[in-house]
């Protein structure tokens, strides 16, 4: 089963299935009340609410010193060096999206084209069928008339 890691500095919905670290800073949203948790790294910090999407700043813990937070140049080389391979990742998804999307728009142009010479062939059928309705009534009417004269003949 593969693992999904989560970003620490990114507000999660308190999932009952996830196991809430020691570390983490479980809040309400105070805009929709839903709960978020969040790793320590993320205090103080201003995040969108998953559920509402409002603006919330993130609570300082009791005891806590926002320079505690503060990481060693290695752990912020790293940090650098990881955000710089996920930008890559997600302009490389973006650039395959982007693809998809002229795909998608090409379909739809064709199958459109497709629609409006099916709507003219529908018509013109329409058009067709109220000609032969009309005419095979004329042709009734004439073998009712044709009936009648004959009728007329046989009286006589």
């Amino acid at each position: 089963m593969e693992e999904i890691k989560k970003d620490p500095l990114v507000a999660q919905s308190n999932p009952v299935d996830e196991e809430i670290q020691p570390t983490d800073i479980v809040f309400e949203c105070p805009h929709c009340k839903h709960n978020l948790v969040i790793d320590y790294r993320g205090a103080g910090l201003q995040i969108e609410c998953v559920e509402c999407k409002q603006p919330v700043t993130v609570p300082i813990p009791s005891g806590m010193n926002i320079d505690d937070l503060d990481l060693s140049a290695g752990e912020v080389l790293s940090q650098l060096f990881q955000t710089r391979r996920m930008l890559l990742k997600a302009e490389q998804h973006i650039s395959t999206l982007e693809e998809s999307v002229e795909s998608l728009k090409l379909r739809r142009k064709e199958l459109e084209k497709s629609r409006i010479t099916t709507l003219h062939r529908c018509a013109e059928l329409v058009t067709m069928c109220q000609t032969l309705i009309k005419q095979n009534n004329d042709f009734i009417g004439t073998i009712n008339r044709m009936q009648s004269l004959i009728a007329e003949e046989q009286q006589r």
